[in-house]
């Protein structure tokens, strides 16, 4: 269950009862017990293949050389080794802020399980440059064997002080004890939005005495500590799965000093919109026409003889999606104006949007800046104007009285889809005069599949497959074809090969196409051993490929929402010749079902022909993108059965 429990930590205090008795004892760096060294396996998880023993992180507030407030948090971790799967757990890494942040007092020892311990030394800590934000403290444990425990702590520091570090109780492996503690002085007010307070094994927040700036000042001290936690699982289709972890998360609201005014840190998104839009590396980066003049001039001739508004955006988006190369980057802002990044060919996400949005003002079309959330980063929190959750930046065009979202980085991906990273949901559109958030739809990608099978007596079908992929389909498709090392790799033979390991790929043949992002036709010649030969009887799997993933069916309650990203519909067309001399034995019910809201359906008919031909018709159609946890109850029976029939066995019998 997720819980969104928001209250103001410093405008009163209050003390949770819960458990307060089972506080673990203090854990002193580097003193080991026994039985836990002894320990070699987890007998509530046999499978685990480690344990944290104990896992901390303490947060308080100290003071720069100038006075301004700063965070310090101290983070001390202890892990239990149990098979050679957890030894890559022996690499750590510590990412952190290259402007803001400093991470100091590295100690780390790994303890063996016959005895004994080395302590790693300065020069073992190796800090290296990660990416254009941002360092790494890279450090790998010694003699790392089954049964070893790692232990490191380290101390952060950080100027800004809004958000402090997320923190998470829960892990993929089980936990034993996990707790956050933080002293926070009372001229700051946090809002929590911690998740998994009703499960809390300590639940304290108390009022403490204190001294801050050298005066004295009523503290907030908070300890929330969970024990004996499971490893997560991860179902599938699932998004944002991090929202739904018991965790810590602060944000800073107001802050009050002696004598003072309460400052507001959040004031709201209109405010901030504006703010932004006058930003040199953001609004004011695609409002200035001297930051896109240059690559104006190139684009401006490319528009001749287009006189709608779609036409020109096309031919815009065509040429930075096909001009500019991803560096791979996600950013909403850009470090270099159009025109630099026009020169160097290459960009952010954030880049490549402004440049596109900077050519658009320019051709006279409407567009506004999109700010996106990207999927798997937590759901979008649209109280609070957090620009931090930010991660990507689209182009929300009106093209001929119809809104529009362009979100460039390939020419093979068309107007009107976003990369499927971006399909949170939700986004900002940071437009000064409306600012506000807006939902992120695509229209429904379709996969039709059609296949001639003249099945042999052994069960070997000899296969004519013509296919159609549109939308996500089609530019996955033409992705995979631009990277493929080899012919098993050509689109839709990685799915047939997981149901049917021994097919063999005679030819393929990919339909011409003028429009490079549009539907994709392609055509392919295979042998598929389809069905066994047994005595009188041929046991055939007459469904090529899977719909569904199978862990749809595999729990019976489901922890969190069902998320697709976008609608879609899968078609499997197939024409079977029968061997001379079989009919058939055993064949499923031609069956439709429907989902109550009739979002969901799933449809497998069957057809005897003349000529011994069996006609199959497999079709799942998703509508909406998320089913809630709670639907899952309702929707169980409908994925079970379509598993079931994406599966099906078709039963033939030699004719008496």
């Amino acid at each position: 269950m997720k819980y969104n429990s928001i209250f103001h930590l410093c405008l009163f205090f209050f003390l949770f009862s819960g458990g307060l008795g089972a506080q673990a004892q203090e854990i002193k760096f580097g003193k080991i017990d026994l039985a836990d060294r002894k320990m070699m396996s987890l007998p509530s998880d046999s499978t685990a293949e480690a344990y944290v023993l104990h896992d901390e992180l303490s947060l308080e507030f100290i003071q720069d050389p100038d006075g301004r407030p700063m965070l310090k948090e101290y983070r001390h971790r202890r892990v239990k080794l149990f098979t050679a799967a957890s030894f890559e757990r022996a690499d750590v890494e510590i990412i952190y802020n290259r402007e803001s942040d400093r991470v100091s007092t590295l100690r780390a020892v790994i303890h063996f399980p016959d005895g004994g311990a080395k302590k790693l030394s300065k020069s073992d800590f190796i800090k290296e440059r990660y990416d254009d934000d941002r360092d790494i403290y890279k450090f790998t444990f010694p003699g790392v064997r089954e049964g070893a425990i790692i232990e490191y702590s380290y101390v952060q520091t950080d100027k800004f002080i809004v958000i402090p570090s997320r923190y998470f109780f829960q892990e993929s492996i089980p936990v034993r004890w996990a707790e956050y503690k933080a002293l926070i002085p009372g001229y700051f007010n946090y809002v929590s939005l911690s998740t998994g307070a009703n499960d809390y094994t300590v639940n304290k927040i108390v009022a403490a005495n204190g001294y801050y700036n050298g005066q004295s000042v009523k503290n907030t001290n908070i300890h929330w500590a969970m024990k004996d936690l499971p490893a997560y699982d991860i179902q599938p289709y699932v998004n944002n799965f991090v929202d739904y972890l018991p965790q810590v998360r602060l944000q800073l609201q107001t802050v009050q000093y002696p004598g003072q005014p309460i400052q507001k840190v959040f004031s709201d998104w209109k405010e901030t919109t504006t703010d932004i839009d006058n930003w040199a590396d953001f609004g004011k980066a695609y409002r200035i026409k001297g930051n896109s003049n240059k690559v104006w001039k190139v684009v401006e001739p490319l528009l001749a003889g287009k006189t709608s508004e779609r036409e020109k955006a096309q031919a815009i988006y065509n040429f930075v999606a096909g001009k500019i190369s991803w560096d791979g980057n996600y950013r909403w802002t850009a470090e270099r104006t159009p025109n630099k990044v026009y020169e160097a060919a290459q960009g952010s996400s954030g880049e490549m949007s402004i440049l596109l949005l900077a050519l658009l003002k320019q051709a006279g079309i409407a567009a506004q800046p999109l700010l996106v959330p990207l999927r798997n980063g937590g759901e979008p929190m649209e109280i609070y104007p957090l620009l931090n959750q930010f991660d990507h930046l689209m182009v929300l065009a009106q093209l001929d009285g119809k809104e529009v979202i362009l979100d460039p980085n390939n020419i093979n991906r068309p107007m009107g889809l976003p990369r499927s990273n971006a399909l949170n949901h939700r986004a900002f559109v940071a437009d000064p005069t409306n600012p506000h958030w807006t939902d992120v739809k695509t229209s429904m990608a379709a996969k039709t599949v059609v296949v001639e099978i003249k099945l042999d007596e052994e069960g070997l079908g000899s296969v004519d497959l013509k296919s159609r992929f549109q939308s996500y389909y089609g530019f996955r498709a033409r992705g995979k074809m631009d990277e493929m090392e080899n012919a098993n790799e050509f689109p839709l033979m990685e799915e047939i090969l997981e149901t049917f390991p021994e097919t063999e790929l005679i030819s393929k043949t990919v339909d011409a196409d003028k429009d490079e992002s549009g539907p994709l036709s392609f055509s392919m010649k295979l042998n598929v051993p389809m069905g066994q030969a047994i005595d009188d009887y041929i046991y055939l799997q007459p469904i090529l490929f899977t719909v569904l993933d199978e862990g749809l069916d595999d729990v019976e309650q489901r922890l969190y929402p069902v998320d697709f990203a976008y609608p879609w519909q899968e078609r499997y067309l197939a024409n079977i010749t029968l061997p001379e001399g079989y009919v058939i034995d055993e064949l499923p019910t031609s069956q439709r079902t429907t989902s109550a809201d009739k979002s969901l359906t799933a449809t497998f008919a069957t057809e005897e022909k003349e000529g011994n031909v069996l006609a199959i018709n497999f079709t799942v159609s998703v509508r909406r993108t998320v089913y809630k946890a709670n639907e899952y109850v309702g929707l169980r029976e409908m994925f079970r059965r379509i598993i079931e029939l994406q599966e099906t066995t078709i039963v033939l019998k030699k004719a008496e």
